[in-house]
């Protein structure tokens, strides 16, 4: 039983939303580091954890790299799949 288009477009649309709350949430945790001088805090979790949750979320960064299978690219995947 395949999925309909108006279901696949919604189930896209979802998780667009899902990708632009978790990006959002992870520009706040920077502010909040930032904004509180906690520089080396910043710097470390640039090295780590911002960087794989951005990396496992989108394909639109500058880190080298990225994920096997990123949510953008499982976005890409229902809205281009045929069957």
């Amino acid at each position: 039983m395949s999925t309909t288009t108006a279901k696949r477009q919604e189930i896209v649309d979802e998780l667009g939303e899902i990708q632009s709350q978790i990006l959002d949430l992870v520009e706040q945790a920077r502010a909040l580091l930032r904004r509180n001088g906690l520089q080396g805090a910043l710097m470390r979790a640039e090295s780590y954890w911002v960087a794989h949750v951005i990396t496992a979320v989108s394909n639109d960064h500058d880190y080298l790299g990225g994920s096997m299978v990123s949510l953008q690219n499982t976005i890409d995947e229902i809205k281009n799949d045929d069957d």
